[in-house]
């Protein structure tokens, strides 16, 4: 896991300033070593967090033996054994990055189709003057770029780009609400103008001042029938995910694990733990609050494995003098990035370097409520039809005004029925006309990369899983996760991202995945024994701190200064954020946290990164 930066097209004397300024920048990512490669025409720059091969052979910029190719490399290849025995090749060392390389030489870009992990790299053609730049098929490794002024920059991080002063640090008002309406931003587009993101399973060839985007993976490409029965299914589901958990343990550094008490972490960490010869490292968090405190949980877990597990104690005097630290490290703003943030440090003071996590295992079989109810409009959309169910929503709305009440008017009023629209709805924040009342400029239609429409050849729940991997997934979960543990050079690896599990799972028909009242109802029966009857049947509760009330009472001045700075940009109505803010402390049943953090967000990473309106 590491950080990566590149220059095409500045003379050698310009760039090296440029991309070591861009280097230094993302220092956090990889603070074992540093490396750059230099040219008349291109620079590549390296921050390494040794993982794997932890000798200075394994440094980058790594050089093929004929010093025609270079390669730099962010991420793991959890197969690179199994692809290094199909090569034929002078080895210097035995890092998976040089595994990557020579798989290139020898397949050119179908050696991404071999490549099973996370990934962003780009390797430089000495001969050809080109650069190829892939990234994994989930995307949970960041890759951004900008093609400005005939000279084309890339890197792990945003800021990175805009260290490099090729890119004015400006905020592109086209996106602003699209950014407020979900709290975060779809795949392709940034907040900074000019600045964009490779998508998952793309690579890009850059020559002769142009560049070129392939897809190479999709999750919309053509299901696979598996033909399998319950129990086989079962034993497949469990033998993917074991392989998963296996493949993500490898390392020359010891792995723990974040354990919250769900059925996903829980299950990560028995799976480890048979796998293990030594007790597994275990980390949580823990809250006085009750609503918010999972300790009964994890503490079932890690007796029952034997871990050696740490608990971490979270006050608001805690968060407090980590807030400003916390948006120095933000390179995208995000409303929920500090919990990572914050159990990432704790982990990364221990000394650990690697860890295992949970996450998506809601997103791949159904876990959360929204799986139903989009299984349910399906077979309920009519009733969208009927007349009078528009005067009866007015009503409600009226004496009861909830976000719920409202999503259900504003799904009406769309009069569409589509996955997109029904996703969109069910993860909007606010709706148009609340920031058509926050900004001066109306809402522009933002379309998506991926065609959600075009899902209707798989199951239904696959369909809103499809949906949240390509969105919530990759725009939330896997770029806090990124860019959070990385501020503390602490390498998070996520088993259910596995692609070959992914479109295990994606087949599977509904039948077989839902079953009322039995959370992730296939997964948690391919456990079997491993999980806990406490754990299956225990209330859901998300990874979360108590933000509604730290924000009325701890953060309070916090918020209303931010809030403040944010009223007198002109891109914003003072009027309309003085009226949220207001309502929110009166407790107004239709607003939530998520509406005031998320602007005080935005302030701070404007502020943080200069982003000039």
């Amino acid at each position: 896991m590491c950080g990566i930066v590149g220059i095409i097209g500045l003379n050698k004397e310009v760039s090296t300033s440029k991309i070591q300024a861009m280097n230094q920048r993302i220092e956090h990512r990889g603070p074992d070593a540093e490396g750059y490669f230099i040219e008349n025409g291109i620079a590549l720059g390296h921050r390494r967090l040794s993982i794997i091969d932890l000798s200075s052979g394994a440094n980058q910029p790594l050089l093929d033996v004929s010093k025609r190719y270079v390669i730099v490399f962010n991420g793991e290849i959890y197969n690179y054994q199994e692809v290094k025995a199909q090569l034929d090749y002078q080895w210097s060392s035995n890092s998976d990055t040089e595994v990557i390389l020579a798989a290139y030489i020898k397949w050119g870009k179908a050696c991404l189709d071999k490549l099973n992990g996370m990934f962003a790299f780009a390797i430089w053609d000495n001969l050809e003057q080109e650069l190829f730049i892939a990234r994994d098929r989930l995307g949970v490794k960041p890759l951004y770029y900008a093609h400005v002024n005939g000279t084309f920059v890339f890197a792990s991080e945003i800021r990175s780009i805009l260290s490099s002063e090729l890119v004015e640090a400006k905020l592109d008002q086209n996106n602003l609400s699209e950014y407020l309406r979900f709290l975060s931003l779809s795949t392709p587009k940034t907040l900074v103008k000019n600045i964009v993101q490779l998508c998952p399973g793309q690579y890009l060839i850059f020559k002769n001042n142009q560049f070129s985007i392939h897809k190479y993976w999709s999750l919309l490409d053509k299901p696979k029938p598996n033909n399998l029965g319950y129990k086989e299914l079962l034993n497949a589901c469990k033998s993917h995910f074991v392989d998963s958990v296996k493949s993500r343990m490898v390392a020359d550094v010891k792995v723990g694990a974040f354990l919250s008490g769900g059925i996903d972490s829980s299950a990560v960490v028995a799976i480890m733990s048979e796998l293990s010869k030594d007790p597994i490292e275990t980390f949580s968090i823990v809250f006085n609050e009750k609503q918010y405190d999972e300790s009964e949980y994890s503490q079932i877990i890690a007796k029952k494995y034997k871990t050696n597990h740490t608990a971490f104690l979270m006050k608001p005097e805690d968060l407090i003098p980590n807030l400003d630290p916390f948006f120095k490290s933000m390179d995208n703003p995000t409303v929920d990035g500090i919990n990572t943030y914050m159990i990432s440090k704790l982990v990364a003071n221990t000394g650990i370097k690697v860890v295992l996590t949970g996450i998506g295992g809601d997103e791949l079989f159904a876990g959360y409520i929204s799986f139903e109810r989009w299984k349910s409009f399906q077979k309920f959309a009519w009733v969208f039809n009927i007349p009078v169910f528009k005067p009866v929503l007015s009503i409600v709305n009226k004496f009861n005004k909830t976000r719920a009440s409202l999503k259900l008017s504003d799904m009406f009023n769309a009069k569409n029925t589509e996955l997109s629209d029904f996703y969109a709805n069910s993860r909007s924040v606010y709706f148009s006309n609340e920031l058509n009342y926050l900004l001066e400029k109306p809402e522009i239609k933002n379309d998506s990369w991926l065609d959600l429409n075009q899902t209707q050849s798989f199951p239904t729940l696959s369909q809103y899983s499809i949906a949240e991997l390509s969105h919530y997934t990759l725009d939330v979960l896997m770029k806090d996760t990124d860019q959070m543990s990385m501020a503390w050079a602490l390498e998070v690896r996520e088993p259910f991202f596995d692609y070959k599990f992914i479109e295990f799972v994606l087949n599977i028909e509904d039948q077989y995945k839902f079953k009322k009242g039995s959370p992730k109802h296939l997964f948690v029966d391919a456990m079997g024994d491993l999980l806990p009857s406490e754990i299956v049947n225990r209330s859901k509760k998300g990874f979360t701190f108590p933000w509604d009330y730290w924000l009325r009472n701890e953060l309070k001045n916090y918020c209303e200064e931010a809030l403040t700075s944010l009223s007198k940009r002109n891109v914003f109505k003072p009027e309309g954020i003085k009226f949220l803010w207001e309502s929110f402390l009166n407790k107004k049943q239709a607003l939530t946290w998520l509406h005031i953090w998320g602007l005080v967000v935005l302030e701070k990473w404007m502020e943080e990164n200069k982003i000039k309106n």
